[in-house]
Order: C-alpha cells, then sequence, then structure tokens
C-alpha cells in the first residue's frame, strides 16, 4: 500500500474499515476513497502500520500505484 501518499489510517465514527487517509494542502484530511474526515467527530485515530480493510481505498490506492 501506499504509505507515501496516504500516511495516516483511520477508523471513521461508527464506521468498521480502516481507511487510508492524507493531509491536503488546506489543512483537511481526506481519505483515499474520497470521504471528507470531519474533525469534529470522534475518530480512531490507528498506527501507519494499520491495515487499510475499506476497498474502495485499497483500488484507489493500487490505481495510483499503478500510473
Amino acid at each position: 500500500m501506499s504509505a507515501d501518499r496516504y500516511p495516516l489510517r483511520v477508523r471513521l465514527h461508527g464506521g468498521r474499515n480502516t481507511h487510508g487517509a492524507r493531509t491536503t494542502a488546506a489543512d483537511t484530511r481526506i481519505t483515499a476513497c474520497s470521504l471528507w474526515i470531519n474533525a469534529t467527530a470522534t475518530n480512531h485515530w490507528m498506527p501507519p502500520t494499520a491495515v487499510i480493510t475499506c476497498s474502495a481505498c485499497r483500488r484507489q490506492i493500487a490505481r495510483e500505484e499503478a500510473r
């Protein structure tokens, strides 16, 4: 998985999957599957070694690595 582009791991509030995420230039955070992370929500931040379980995140990261 692309640790360079999506170094953060998060389980969103109420969610079951672990997403790959990154910080944007505007200092907001977005997942690889294009979900904006609500800064006021109680999200579960995980270590960068956590496995990404969101299938949409995994597909997007694989597409980006194939370029």
